[in-house]
């Protein structure tokens, strides 16, 4: 299948979905992170307040390097980071981004992307252009330079802990015990956001409060970290999963795109939680 995870930083889709995306890539999925902006201005130091065309080469390559351990694509649509707008500049880019994955007409089987009502602005006006998107996508007419598609692919959210729209509500959740050391793999290698910008602006992220110094300690306190939440994952939809497994994460499918019967729904997903 062809899987499209879109985020609006180059680190969002690993540390949001990373060990699903890893398992889709070991069942042989086309696996691909479009990240829309290029994070250039997530950090503190100096020479990137200079430069934030270097900070946004530092972020690519950090990204390049977490897609592999994830076994998948990378590719950015290179927006500024904390610039991201719907507009109809960035509503054709998304629309000519998802036609140009997956087989010509076809598309991507399912797209995986954060809710609408996310924290921070650029996180919501990436899933809202994602789905303004998405109705376009089969309009001839529109974006008239890349083929439509026949139909619409399905569309999930991945999992967040936000209520002031409504509380995210599972269909599916995904056992990653096969794939969490792949995830926290690929989290590390983003080295300026988890070992350097998020540690120097926790105030706003308690989990990062009191960060070590040194780098093997700081990969350790991530790892606890991502295990500790695919744990709270699991535990809090015991029921939606298999009998011994301790790490998860959950999709939620949007109204919005294609609807899958509860069995396409697993034919999607690699539910089992491994390669087999």
């Amino acid at each position: 299948m062809d899987i499209l995870c879109v985020g609006a930083h180059p680190d969002d889709c690993e540390s949001a979905m990373g060990g699903t995306a890893a398992l889709f890539a070991q069942r042989g999925d086309r696996v691909r992170f479009l990240s829309v902006t290029n994070g250039d201005k997530g950090h503190y130091a100096a020479e990137y307040i200079s430069d934030p065309a270097a900070l946004a080469r530092r972020r690519h390559a950090e990204a390049i390097a977490a897609s592999a351990v994830i076994g998948c694509e990378y590719r950015c649509l290179g927006l500024h980071d904390g610039e991201v707008y719907v507009s109809k500049e960035t509503t054709e880019a998304m629309i000519r981004a998802i036609r140009g994955f997956g087989p010509i007409g076809k598309g991507p089987d399912l797209i995986i992307t954060n809710r609408p009502c996310d924290y921070h602005r650029d996180h919501r006006y990436t899933a809202q252009i994602v789905l303004d998107a998405l109705y376009m996508l089969t309009v001839p007419l529109a974006c008239p330079d890349t083929p439509h598609l026949r139909r619409l692919p399905v569309v999930a959210y991945w999992q967040d802990g936000f209520t002031e729209h409504g509380p995210f509500q599972p269909d599916i959740v995904i056992p990653i015990d096969a794939s969490i050391g792949q995830k926290v793999k690929a989290v590390c290698e983003h080295v300026s956001q988890f070992m350097e910008w998020i540690p120097y602006n926790a105030g706003s992220h308690d989990a990062f409060a009191d960060f070590p110094s040194d780098r093997s300690e700081q990969t350790a306190r991530i790892g606890a970290l991502y295990r500790e939440r695919a744990r709270q994952v699991a535990m809090q939809w015991s029921e939606l999963m298999p009998a011994g497994r301790e790490y998860a994460e959950a999709f939620q499918i949007s109204d919005y795109g294609d609807q899958p019967t509860p069995a396409e729904l697993r034919r999607l997903f690699p539910t089992s939680g491994s390669a087999a």
